[in-house]
């Protein structure tokens, strides 16, 4: 039986689902039982539990095989980001040795090796070394830059014809990932455990750039795209002015940052994991998804 945290968001919904389809037994933790029935009806089990309640927590990964660890994205207005991080992965990692859990895989992100400067992705070097520090068998999964970032903005794209950029040159690739990969593979590292502490780094199966990004865009909606490259300061009062607190903000625009100065890469480029996803099939699902429910989102940040 394998744990599967995050069962409602973008990469443990398809954890959970990859694990089920292969018949093995889930167990997925959720903070809303509206969200349950659909995953009970599939055959998985379902606990409701906040991901800080350590008991809880505990208690759903004795006699499991692994878990699939992730910390939950932070709401555009929340405050506290950091330490609101902190008390998940430290619950996270007292359920770990509680339970006697055999190995589990955390996703992390591309960057995490580093301790400062990389905005939300500090959460995650924290979270690496905290729960790697519990002495259980860890595969880390650091996954690039989620796709599905881009559809953030994707209705006021759709509007203005104009896709804002802060990542730097727009011509420039970055190392991209989507996220059914992400799950995809975190299902058969979960499968497949390892001894000792293991990291994976996984990109798509090619990079990027904005201008592919907004060239992709163009033409699937049989219109043109036009790029406006901003500083990564700019993004500050830009977030701020759409509702985002001041410390989201800041923590965005230091990530946005980061890959300007290169910052989320690889640590091991020798070593990395290709998905398959291409950017056409995350863009054009995007598109899909909001011809059917127009400028509705579920206001979390999608990148890991």
């Amino acid at each position: 039986m394998f744990v599967v945290t995050g069962a409602s968001g973008h990469t443990g919904s398809v954890v959970a689902r990859a694990l089920l389809r292969q018949g093995h037994r889930v167990r997925v933790i959720l903070r809303d039982e509206a969200k349950a029935e659909p995953w009970r009806r599939l055959g998985a089990e379902v606990v409701l539990a906040d991901l800080r309640d350590v008991s809880a927590l505990a208690l759903a990964m004795v006699g499991a095989r692994g878990a699939y660890l992730m910390v939950p994205p932070p709401m555009p207005a929340s405050t506290g980001v950091m330490e609101a991080c902190w008390s998940v992965v430290d619950a996270m990692g007292r359920a770990v040795e509680e339970s006697g859990l055999p190995h589990f895989v955390l996703l992390s992100s591309l960057g995490a090796q580093y301790p400062v400067e990389t905005g939300l992705v500090k959460s995650l070097y924290l979270a690496e070394r905290e729960l790697g520090s519990r002495g259980t068998p860890m595969t880390v999964l650091r996954a690039a830059y989620f796709m599905e970032n881009w559809g953030e903005e994707l209705p006021a794209v759709v509007d203005s014809g104009v896709m804002r950029v802060f990542l730097g040159p727009a011509d420039r690739r970055i190392h991209m990932v989507a996220a059914r990969d992400v799950g995809e593979v975190a299902a058969r590292l979960l499968r497949e455990p390892t001894l000792g502490r293991r990291v994976v780094e996984l990109t798509g199966p090619v990079d990027y750039s904005p201008v592919e990004v907004a060239d992709t865009l163009a033409r699937l909606l049989g219109r043109p795209i036009r790029v406006e490259e901003h500083m990564p300061a700019a993004e500050v009062p830009m977030r701020m002015g759409m509702g985002f607190s001041a410390e989201m903000a800041y923590l965005l625009a230091e990530l946005d940052n980061a890959i300007l100065h290169g910052r989320l890469t690889l640590e091991h480029p020798l070593h990395v994991v290709r998905g398959w996803t291409t950017l056409d099939e995350v863009l054009g699902g995007l598109l899909r998804s909001l011809q059917t429910s127009p400028h509705q989102g579920d206001g979390t940040i999608a990148s890991p």
